[in-house]
């Protein structure tokens, strides 16, 4: 898969598994208070008949780059699809001691600039894409990463530089640079030109996470102006990529904002959800389940933050807000905001300003999105209320 924050999706990338520092005494080791937490699945974890081979594979070569790009390859895949962040850090593991050594091959690092980028270490991930684009600057699958980094980064000239150069590549990387470039100039403000270039897209034969990519960055860019149409979008584009977390999530928050919680519930309601869809699935009901769903939630963000993983600050925001701390969700939505500018980001951010009733913080993004040009309805909604109240 290839292609933004929903190129994120397409790179199959996310949150890692890294763990830092000295093993804590037994004391000191994390407990789930939810007795249905799921610390590690044993059977997802025991390799299927293609992970043997791949393997096998590498035990013969264990040098060589073909065989450590490919099993990486299969880790992250199994990560995304499984669910199984534990993948991820396999992954890194066969990557991490060979990128240190010289004459690393450029599809190397590329994975494990996913690696980086899943784990949010975006300035080290991108260095690591500066340094391949420097070697070889038609490496598209190298800039789209970076272009995917930049737009959750809130570089959007940045990385509207590098879709204008994926657009004219032709083939289906056009395609992807033309979604991308819509995406960066939605940020700078152009939402309107931007939708008119997504819309002059034809159909053609698309791969489906090539399309799934370009109606979600659609349906956001509607949701955006308060277009009717998003929905339908994001139901397509989840029905295209069903693993796709961040098109769940943002199809529930649509439905949501439309006061369709029970349709909201439906698309959360899956076998194994992530912490991004706890949350929302917690903010959705009331009483004894709500409890329950916090519960696990909270659970998964404290087992990130005893082994030392890179934080879920957005979806603590989220849970904060849910448990009426206004402070605590405004705290982790700025850390949050340092790092990641992607709709959700904003939105969660002018949310707890707001509960939080802090004039500083909310004049602090009037005056980001004011220098930026970006627009969103919601996020405008709700610094205007609080400015009234």
């Amino acid at each position: 898969m290839r292609g933004p924050a929903r190129l994120l999706a397409l790179l199959a990338v996310a949150a890692a598994t890294h763990a830092q520092g000295a093993v804590a005494a037994v004391s000191d080791r994390f407990v789930p208070a939810d007795p249905d937490f799921v610390v590690a699945n044993v059977r997802q974890a025991v390799p299927d008949k293609e992970l043997r081979g791949l393997l096998a594979d590498f035990r013969s070569a264990p040098e060589s780059d073909t065989s450590i790009v490919a099993l990486a390859t299969a880790f992250v895949a199994r990560a995304r699809a499984m669910r199984e962040p534990g993948y991820f850090g396999r992954a890194e593991a066969l990557l991490a001691p060979r990128i240190k050594k010289p004459g690393s091959s450029a599809a190397l690092r590329r994975l494990y600039a996913q690696v980086l980028q899943y784990r949010h270490a975006f300035p080290a991930a991108e260095a690591l894409l500066d340094e391949i684009i420097r070697e070889a600057p038609r490496d598209n699958d190298a800039r789209v990463l970076r272009a995917s980094i930049r737009l959750v980064r809130g570089n959007f000239p940045g990385a509207r530089a590098d879709c204008a150069k994926l657009a004219v590549s032709g083939g289906s990387d056009a395609r992807i640079g033309f979604t991308c470039l819509a995406e960066a100039l939605a940020g700078s403000g152009e939402v309107e030109r931007a939708q008119a270039l997504l819309d002059s897209l034809p159909a053609g034969n698309s791969e489906p996470d090539t399309r799934a990519y370009l109606l979600a960055t659609r349906a956001e860019l509607r949701e955006r102006i308060h277009d009717e149409g998003a929905i339908a979008d994001y139901r397509e584009a989840l029905r295209l990529a069903p693993h796709d977390d961040s098109i769940r999530a943002a199809l529930a928050d649509a439905l949501a904002a439309h006061g369709d919680t029970g349709a909201a519930r439906e698309v959360l309601a899956i076998t194994k959800p992530s912490v991004a869809l706890l949350v929302r699935a917690a903010a959705l009901v009331q009483g004894a389940p709500r409890a329950a769903l916090t519960a696990r939630a909270d659970a998964w963000l404290a087992l990130e933050a005893a082994r030392g993983d890179a934080m879920h600050d957005r979806e603590a925001a989220l849970l904060a807000l849910v448990n009426a701390e206004p402070a605590k969700a405004l705290e982790a939505a700025r850390r949050n905001f340092q790092v990641q500018r992607e709709l959700p980001d904003v939105r969660v951010l002018a949310r707890a300003a707001s509960a939080a009733r802090d004039a500083g913080a909310l004049q602090s993004l009037r005056e980001w999105l004011r220098s930026t040009g970006y627009r969103d309805s919601v996020t405008e909604s709700i610094l205007d209320n609080a400015a009234r109240s």
